[in-house]
């Protein structure tokens, strides 16, 4: 369930380009992220030639970015008055908190046998499971190396985030398949899985312009909530998306992966529900029978129910910053659950 840029052939959805939308208006997040391409291939760089070709697969594909823009914003919406975190640690920090995400990214495509994603196909499919985890690997260990040499209270967040994510995704492989797969657990695996990184996010970029605890512990949550917000967005595209958007859908559905909007509609004591159960526990669910699941889904009020529990996360992440002072950085936090609900990739 990691929110992902661009999978098909697998799950998540499809990539898009930087600065798609109009949430981010804060400059220096904007500048920032015009040089985080070069940071990232400087710490995805290996002395083996190979490994670094295979680590930089998926950084070159470009991708959302939207943990490293939340850490600069964050930043920005903490600061100081007169006072700004150096360019480098920011930079620093955000390429880090992505090559985490990219790791798992990798990982995720491994246990999904995914073979495409952003456009291209995956490392796994390519090179092979062994080489897939095997840059997957390096790229978290780098990360946390970048992070230790950086800030060693940033390097200990990220290990608890990472640690997070390898929870998320074994409780996630756990429940493949399980039509009685309870909203408690999926939460769970939505808070380890994506919001993890989110709330990471916004803590080092408040810890980076030196906030008080106050304003980091609103900040981490806006991050966490707004994490739970986008996961659950991403899952109604397996069911929404189109050929337009770039992501092919019910991919999720063929997988066994069942997300918010399938889960809500299993919880019902309905003919629907009950439809939805006989056919996600067929053998082999082909392409007609996604349709139809796809279909089911929508009529019984699935996608509907996932995206209002998106927005009550959207508006719940803007009242965990209502006390930050007026800035160009918190209009922009406070922009992007709007961007997050409304995505249609």
């Amino acid at each position: 369930m990691t929110e992902g840029d661009g999978h098909t052939g697998s799950r998540r959805g499809a990539g898009s380009a930087r600065h798609e939308s109009g949430w981010l208006t804060y400059g220096p997040a904007r500048t920032l992220l015009d040089s985080l391409d070069g940071t990232l291939a400087e710490f995805a760089r290996s002395d083996d030639v190979r490994l670094s070709e295979v680590a930089e697969h998926l950084l070159r594909r470009g991708g959302k970015r939207v943990r490293p823009a939340l850490l600069f914003t964050a930043a920005g919406a903490a600061s100081p008055a007169g006072s700004a975190p150096a360019d480098d640690d920011l930079l620093t920090a955000a390429a880090a908190i992505e090559l985490l995400h990219v790791a798992a990214l990798y990982h995720d495509d491994v246990m999904d046998r995914a073979e495409m994603r952003r456009g291209v196909s995956t490392v796994n499919a390519l090179r092979g499971d062994a080489e897939a985890l095997t840059a997957g690997t390096f790229l978290f260990a780098r990360a946390i190396r970048m992070l230790v040499e950086l800030d060693g209270w940033l390097a200990d967040w990220a290990s608890q985030s990472a640690l997070a994510l390898a929870l998320g995704q074994l409780q996630e492989a756990e429940n493949t398949y399980n039509v009685g797969h309870r909203l408690d657990s999926y939460m769970q695996i939505a808070a380890r899985k994506t919001a993890a990184l989110f709330e990471l996010s916004c803590r080092a970029g408040a810890h980076l312009a030196g906030a008080s605890q106050e304003t980091a512990e609103a900040l981490g949550l806006y991050g966490r909530v707004l994490g739970l917000a986008f996961q659950a967005v991403d899952d109604t595209l397996d069911i929404t998306a189109d050929g337009d958007s770039g992501k092919r859908p019910g991919i999720d559905l063929r997988e066994g992966v069942y997300g918010l909007p399938v889960l809500l509609v299993l919880q019902l004591k309905t003919a629907e529900a009950d439809r939805l159960r006989r056919i996600l526990q067929r053998d082999d669910l082909d392409e007609a029978g996604q349709a139809e699941a796809r279909d089911l889904v929508i009529a019984a009020g699935g996608v509907t129910g996932a995206v209002k529990v998106a927005h009550g996360y959207g508006q719940e992440a803007v009242s965990r910053i209502a006390a930050l002072a007026a800035s160009d950085a918190k209009e922009s936090l406070i922009r992007l659950p709007q961007y997050v609900v409304l995505r249609r990739h």
